[in-house]
């Protein structure tokens, strides 16, 4: 808008402002000078004004006042825009924000005429200014202690997780300890009378071959028996045929052979057992790590008819791997129990091991619903879980990364909705030379 025009506009509709701006008009050149309707729209501004809030000029003419002010400010401006009884030489500190987002402090002199107000600025006295100042730093502390209580609060957050996190490790590791020392009693009460049956069986079938072999050594005499005492041949066929002397030859090995194969499985049960929980062993040690999993598929035998799910295996050659097998083996177990609980019946979960460069690979791949991507990078939090209330703690996927975290490994999830999901466990091979010089180094420290 031009500077004669509002001139103009205001001789012609603002006639009780005219005295009150040729007082002031050779002042309006050095100081801020601005007239005002009753809205709080911007009538006149001068250059002065402009250049002390750094905006052009014809920015000012025809816009709000309020835009260039602080929120608070406006609110005080809007007060005095309200028609009351003239006002004359009313003092108010405006801080006015211009295109540098930096608010700047004008003591403004407001007189107010019927259609709106007139406004003459200086700067603000000492005080003021010291005091303006001063609430400025004031607000600069206090958004410095905002932030930092921000960062502290996100910090705090992060160390409760963490700390449940590690309670939840504690509780299970406490679990598995329990378990170990329980199976390891039950391996032992179990394995004295089953050595001590099982020895008896060897020796009874040892025993019945070699009456067997003296029974068929008589059976070859039975001929030349016929011709020399007839009466004592007569008597051991009919006596034999009375005890079904046959088929106790060919019945007793084979159920001998039977309780034999039976018991041995009871030992590899309990082996198996004594393999899968051994969370007692902290220490790492070298393992062959099909064994593993195939006792863990064992003791996963009941989920799966649960689930009427079946499970595939594909184990590459590969060399033992330096590990701690109940953690291990515990971690496989988490990740093929979600796998056949999130497959439908009559599909089929598959697990392979491979060698890729210096890593032991194990893939667990299952035909489920797979998981949302929005899920997919929270899946490994604790107390996280998608399953209904009181079917899952949040924990498996969790202690699953903590346990391959401590064997320097990495644990990956490839997921699609509709598609499945693979889990890969990837742990490094560690030579023994390796580890005989870390376990040196570990001994020097301590």
């Amino acid at each position: 808008m031009n500077h004669d025009v509002n001139h103009k506009t205001l001789q012609s509709s603002l006639p009780r402002a005219l005295p009150l701006l040729g007082a002031f008009l050779n002042a309006s050149r050095v100081l801020p000078v601005v007239i005002l309707d009753r809205s709080g729209l911007i009538l006149y501004a001068n250059q002065a004004l402009a250049e002390f809030i750094q905006v052009d000029g014809s920015e000012l003419n025809g816009t709000m006042f309020s835009r260039f002010l602080t929120t608070p400010d406006a609110s005080s401006l809007s007060r005095l825009l309200v028609p009351t009884p003239a006002l004359s030489g009313d003092e108010l500190l405006l801080n006015l924000v211009g295109a540098d987002q930096v608010p700047r402090t004008l003591c403004f002199r407001c007189s107010a005429f019927d259609d709106g107000l007139f406004l003459i600025a200086e700067p603000p006295l000492d005080d003021n200014r010291s005091l303006q100042e001063e609430l400025l730093q004031l607000n600069n502390q206090l958004s410095v202690i905002s932030r930092e209580n921000v960062r502290k609060g996100r910090q705090l957050s992060k160390a409760l997780d963490e700390l449940k996190s590690a309670q939840a490790m504690l509780v299970h590791q406490e679990k598995m300890a329990s378990l170990g020392q329980m199976t390891a009693g039950i391996a032992h009460e179990i394995n004295n009378p089953l050595a001590y049956v099982l020895g008896n069986e060897q020796t009874l079938k040892r025993d019945f071959d070699d009456l067997l072999s003296f029974i068929n050594t008589l059976g070859d005499a039975l001929p030349n028996l016929a011709t020399l005492a007839p009466q004592i041949h007569s008597s051991i066929i009919s006596k034999a045929g009375e005890v079904g002397l046959e088929y106790l030859a060919e019945a007793v090995p084979r159920k001998l052979e039977a309780n034999i194969e039976g018991l041995e499985r009871v030992k590899k049960i309990v082996l198996d057992l004594r393999n899968f929980s051994r969370l007692d062993e902290a220490e790492q040690k070298y393992c062959q790590l099909e064994e593993g999993i195939t006792s863990t598929l064992l003791f996963l035998g009941p989920l799966l008819q649960e689930c009427q799910v079946a499970v595939e295996t594909d184990f590459a050659r590969l060399p033992q791997i330096l590990c701690s097998p109940g953690p291990l083996n515990q971690a496989i177990s988490n990740i093929l129990a979600n796998a056949i609980q999130a497959s439908p019946p009559g599909q089929t979960v598959q697990i392979a091991t491979c060698r890729e460069g210096d890593w032991c690979l194990i893939k667990v791949s299952d035909q489920g619903g797979g998981i949302p991507a929005e899920n997919l990078g929270k899946v490994f939090d604790p107390f996280f879980t998608t399953k209904p209330v009181g079917s899952g703690t949040g924990l498996g996927l969790s202690i699953c990364h903590q346990i391959v975290a401590a064997h320097s490994g990495k644990i990956d999830i490839d997921s699609q909705v509709g598609s499945g999901t693979e889990v890969s466990i990837r742990i490094p091979f560690v030579s023994r030379d390796e580890a005989h010089h870390s376990q040196e180094g570990k001994t020097h420290g301590a």
